[in-house]
């Protein structure tokens, strides 16, 4: 489904205080009535809006969904800037990857999926709004606007159950970044955009006594962080998921700073951390769920994988 909103649903959402039928809503934002019935089943399939039934009229109220909520105050709150202009088309798709924490150029690039011409235009206008601040070349959403993120957090998540509902029935969500998202399922899954992540991909690499399926859905190529960081997110306390995660951090030789700023877009910055001090110091983290170094040892022989403290 297409994730994108225009000026228009965005008129609309500023416009149903009073849950007004769809020919008042019409007058208001200033098209015609069945485009404005469009627009209507457009924001209903993004979870935005209801409509009621009253006789032969349709009403159309404000979904109770946290991601419209947060908009319709955003709306409100920050009538004075300009939304449309960073919320609506592609700029949306920025947006969602700047959701996760800063970005360098070449990472919106990649996770945006938009042109090189298209990104430039885009940033450009951005800090013209001073909706972007850039520290060290990298992007990121100005603290003031954190509701913005938060809003753009939710509405990912959304979109992303609802992918997910297309692409398998028994597939279960596990978190956003962006547009894309990460999954697991109990089938295998084969399906454009959909990648395997995680301990499904590690075990190309690690060998497991038990099988996992966790995707990500996504048109990039993944590097093997984010394998490690995916393998990690979808059970963050597991002794086993992360035996194995240091298993294929020692046997790849994982970027560890690379390692580290992706786990901060997921926020398990400490848990990345506490897995690269143990193989830096051999010493057992205070973490209880943790392996401890001497059966990482263990099974690091097992693999024939070195661990050099």
């Amino acid at each position: 489904m297409d994730f994108k909103l225009t000026k228009f649903e965005l008129q609309i959402i500023s416009h149903i205080d009073d849950s007004p039928s769809i020919g008042e809503l019409a007058n208001r934002i200033g098209v015609t009535k069945g485009y404005t019935s469009r627009l209507v089943a457009s924001l209903v399939k993004k979870g935005f809006v209801d409509i009621s039934t009253n006789g032969v009229s349709k009403n159309v109220g404000l979904s109770n969904n946290p991601h419209a909520v947060k908009l319709k105050n955003i709306l409100h709150k920050r009538s004075y800037m300009p939304l449309s202009e960073f919320l609506q088309g592609s700029s949306i798709q920025v947006m969602a990857v700047l959701s996760t924490g800063e970005a360098d150029f070449a990472r919106l690039l990649d996770e945006s999926e938009l042109s090189e011409a298209t990104l430039r235009r885009i940033i450009k206008k951005f800090k013209s709004y001073a909706v972007l601040v850039c520290r060290n070349k990298k992007y990121e959403i100005p603290q003031d606007l954190i509701d913005i993120k938060d809003f753009m957090k939710d509405y990912c998540s959304y979109i992303g159950v609802l992918k997910l509902r297309d692409i398998s029935l028994q597939g279960r969500f596990i978190i956003p970044h962006g547009f894309e998202f990460l999954f697991t399922s109990d089938n295998k899954i084969m399906c454009e955009k959909v990648r395997s992540t995680g301990l499904s991909a590690m075990s190309d690499t690690i060998p497991l006594m038990l099988a996992e399926n966790q995707y990500f859905y996504s048109s990039r190529t993944l590097s093997n962080e984010e394998f490690a960081v995916h393998a990690i997110v979808a059970d963050p306390y597991s002794k086993r998921n992360l035996t194995y995660v240091i298993l294929y951090i020692l046997k790849v030789k994982n970027d560890k700073n690379r390692f580290v700023t992706i786990s901060d877009q997921y926020g398990i910055t400490d848990i990345s951390r506490s897995i690269l001090n143990m193989l830096d110091t051999g010493k057992q983290s205070e973490e209880i769920f943790m392996p401890s170094p001497s059966y990482i040892k263990q099974k690091a022989a097992e693999y024939n994988i070195i661990w050099q403290e």
